[in-house]
C-alpha cells in the first residue's frame, strides 16, 4: 500500500494550483495529530479496548451552525497525515469550505492498536471489524467533537470500507457519503487476496521468518494486486522489484506487522449486512445520505462487484474509473475524478 500512498499524493500535489508568476508562499505548517481518549471502547465481539483512544486532524474551520464537517478515515496502511498533500484548490475536498476531519483507523499504530496496547489487552484486535472502527469514530465526532451531524463522510480503500459503514450503521448522521474504492461486502475474491496476505504473516509468525522478510513478501503481493499486469509489467522487471524492496524498507521500518494483520482481518470480515442475513439489499434499505459510489472494474485489490450492487440499490452517482491502475486508478486518474467529488460534496 506504500505505493498507493506515493502515487495518490504525487498526484494530489500536481493537481494543487500554484501561482502564475513569482514564488509560491511558504505552506503554513500542517496540523498535528490529536490524541482523544474513549475510555472503554467495546467491540462487535464482545471484547473491550481499555484506554482506547483515537487520533485525527482537522483542517480548515467549523461554520457557525458546525454543520461543514467532512470525515475521512484512512486507507489500509494508512495514517492521517497522508492526506496532508490531498487537500487545496484542486484536492480532494475544499478545506475552505469544510471542516476536514482526517481519523486514525484503529490498528494504524496511532490510535489503538496491538502495538500501543499492554499485552494483555492485545487479544482484542484479533476479531477488530469495520464497524468496530466507525462506532469509535462516531464516539469522537459525537462526544469529543461535539458535532449535531457530519456534512460528509469520504474515504479511499479501506476508508471507503469504513464510509460504507458510516452510510448503514448511521444514515441519520450525514447528508453525504463518498466511498472510493471500497467494498460494503468483502467477495470470495477479496477474502481469497486477504487470507492469503494473512498466511504471509501468521506463517511467518510461526516459524520465526524475520520481519523485514515477511514484509518483503507482502510487498510482493500488494504489487500484484494494487494494478493490473499491464501496469506492472510496463513498469519493468528492475523497477519493479526496486519498488518492492522500497516499499517493504518503509513498511518495516513505520509498522509492526500485528497492526498490519489486525487492519488486514478487519477489511477481510467487511460486511454492512452482517446484522441483516447477509442481505445486501436490506442494509442498502437504511441508507439516508446521497452517495457517490467510485469502483473500478480493474480493480485487483477490492473487487466492484458488491460496490455497483450497492450502488444500484440505492440509487447512488457512480464513477465506474476503467484504468490498468486497477486500486490505484483514482490516483492515476484523479484530474478526472477530484473535481466530480468536490462538485457532489458542494451540492
Amino acid at each position: 500500500m506504500r505505493r498507493y500512498l506515493h502515487l495518490v499524493t504525487a498526484l494530489a500535489a500536481l493537481q494543487i494550483g500554484k501561482p502564475a508568476y513569482g514564488q509560491a508562499p511558504p505552506a503554513p505548517p500542517p496540523p498535528r495529530a490529536t490524541i482523544a481518549s474513549l475510555g472503554t471502547c467495546r467491540l462487535e465481539s464482545g471484547a473491550t479496548i481499555e484506554n482506547c483512544r483515537i487520533a485525527y486532524r482537522t483542517f480548515g474551520r467549523l461554520n457557525p451552525a458546525r454543520t461543514n464537517a467532512v470525515l475521512i478515515p484512512t486507507w489500509l496502511l494508512g495514517r492521517s497525515e497522508d492526506w496532508i498533500g490531498m487537500f487545496g484548490d484542486n484536492g480532494w475536498v475544499d478545506t475552505t469550505r469544510f471542516f476536514t476531519i482526517v481519523v486514525d483507523a484503529f490498528a494504524n499504530g496511532r490510535s489503538s492498536s496491538p502495538s500501543n496496547t499492554p499485552p494483555e489487552g492485545r487479544a482484542a484486535f484479533r476479531d477488530l471489524t469495520i464497524a468496530d472502527m466507525v462506532d469509535a469514530q462516531h464516539r469522537l465526532v459525537a462526544e469529543i467533537l461535539k458535532l449535531p451531524r457530519l456534512h460528509a463522510v469520504l474515504g479511499i480503500s479501506m476508508g471507503g470500507m469504513q464510509a460504507f459503514e458510516w452510510a448503514v450503521k448511521y444514515p441519520n448522521f450525514m447528508d453525504a457519503v463518498v466511498p472510493i474504492v471500497g467494498t460494503p461486502q468483502s467477495g470470495a475474491f477479496d477474502r481469497t487476496f486477504t487470507s492469503t496476505v494473512l498466511s504471509l504473516v501468521d506463517n511467518g509468525r510461526a516459524h520465526g521468518v524475520p520481519d523485514d522478510s515477511v514484509w518483503n513478501q507482502v510487498s510482493l503481493m500488494w504489487e500484484l494486486h494494487l494494478r493490473t499486469p499491464r501496469a506492472v509489467n510496463k513498469d519493468g522487471v528492475a523497477a519493479t522489484a526496486a519498488d518492492v524492496a522500497r516499499s517493504a524498507k518503509e513498511l518495516s521500518a513505520s509498522w509492526t506487522l500485528e497492526d498490519f494483520a489486525s487492519q488486514v482481518r478487519a477489511a477481510r470480515r467487511q460486511d454492512v449486512a452482517s446484522n441483516f442475513g447477509g442481505d445486501l439489499s436490506r442494509a442498502a434499505a437504511q441508507v439516508r445520505s446521497r452517495m457517490l459510489i467510485i469502483y473500478s472494474w480493474d480493480d485487483h485489490s477490492v473487487s466492484a462487484e458488491s460496490a455497483a450492487a450497492f450502488a444500484r440499490y440505492v440509487h447512488a452517482d457512480t464513477i465506474s474509473v476503467a484504468s490498468p491502475c486497477g486500486h490505484l486508478s483514482t490516483g492515476c486518474e484523479g484530474a478526472r475524478i477530484t473535481p466530480v467529488v468536490r462538485q457532489f460534496l458542494a451540492r
